[in-house]
């Protein structure tokens, strides 16, 4: 739980044409008004562009169920600074995905079993203060991540659950998000289990569907394997991806960048983690009946689709950029 974040619990109507829209929308404090106004966003651009969306949504004849709040509609718009042909091709891709890989992105059900462990372990959560500048902070335990509990499969499912829960906020649309991965414990015993495909696909689908607004990405106490595969995770990602990543080879590097009041104890802070996971779980509690209504959104895919989702022909191949060196911070 994040202390200050505006979040949304109703439970959304999947309805095209709902009898009447929800636009109800958090306001937007001083600070996130000048951040939102540099996506481009104005009161009526806002109005205009969420109208225009629900009707484009209501005549495209492949789209059966889907959300049409204010604050979803928020999420494409303002990630794609209110172009519209570019929020269109993203929502569609979201959905796309949503049908096409169900096992990463279906049951978003805080009580599942895989799911509830991921989370009481620590391996995701939400720090409980935001920080300087008005971000979420995710925050990682590598040691949180137990093969013997857990699968790759619901560790991707619980990154996706970490957007669901946050996305729909003007403070993660508008100042985005900050995340730290603690990756002392990940080794080959993990790495093994990820295949390339997967890699490649999880890529086209954070280039192509995450309305996710990225600011920092931490790791820190990474192994040299995982450095190495690191480096060929990065050559897919864009430019903008790589310039916001940061390599801490110890927790002092981490602090020289991020404030450490705003991390568990177990990292310099002054709070046990165990109290923050148990904060953030409530409120993932709170929200299970809206997360989980996500699995009634529809939207007829064609199998050549599938087939290409499936079997993107992006290779690893060609060489790493860099090396993950580089990007350490001394």
């Amino acid at each position: 739980m994040a202390e200050g974040v505006g979040y949304y619990f109703k439970v959304p109507s999947l309805d095209k044409v709902p009898v009447t829209y929800d636009d109800e929308v958090n306001e937007l404090g001083s600070e996130y008004k000048l951040l939102a106004e540099q996506l481009g966003e104005s009161e009526n651009i806002r109005k205009q562009s969420i109208q225009q969306l629900r009707e484009w949504i209501s005549k495209n004849a492949a789209i059966k169920r889907c959300r049409t709040d204010a604050p979803f509609l928020l999420r494409f718009l303002r990630t794609n600074k209110y172009s519209f042909l570019r929020t269109v091709k993203m929502l569609e891709n979201y959905l796309r995905a949503l049908v096409i890989h169900k096992n990463w992105f279906g049951d978003l059900d805080v009580d599942e079993p895989e799911l509830s462990a991921l989370i009481d372990g620590g391996y995701l959560f939400s720090l409980p203060k935001l920080d300087a500048k008005g971000r979420i902070v995710y925050f990682s335990f590598s040691s949180g991540f137990d093969l013997k509990r857990s699968s790759i499969a619901s560790a991707i499912k619980m990154n996706h659950f970490m957007g669901e829960v946050y996305f729909d906020t003007n403070e993660a649309q508008c100042a985005g998000i900050v995340c730290i991965y603690d990756m002392e414990k990940i080794d080959m015993s993990v790495l093994g289990q990820i295949s390339l495909q997967d890699v490649r696909t999880l890529v086209e689908l954070l280039n192509n569907t995450s309305v996710g607004r990225f600011q920092e990405l931490h790791f820190v106490n990474a192994q040299k394997v995982t450095r190495t595969f690191a480096n060929m995770v990065l050559q897919l990602m864009s430019e903008k991806i790589r310039s916001r990543v940061f390599c801490h080879p110890s927790i002092a590097s981490l602090h020289a960048q991020v404030d450490k009041s705003l991390l568990p104890k177990e990292f310099g802070g002054s709070v046990p983690a165990s109290e923050m996971i148990a904060k953030f779980k409530e409120i993932c509690r709170q929200m299970r009946p809206r997360l989980q209504a996500l699995d009634g959104m529809e939207i007829d895919v064609k199998q050549d689709t599938i087939d290409a989702w499936k079997d993107n022909s992006h290779g690893i191949g060609g060489g790493v950029i860099g090396s993950f060196r580089k990007l350490e911070v001394d």
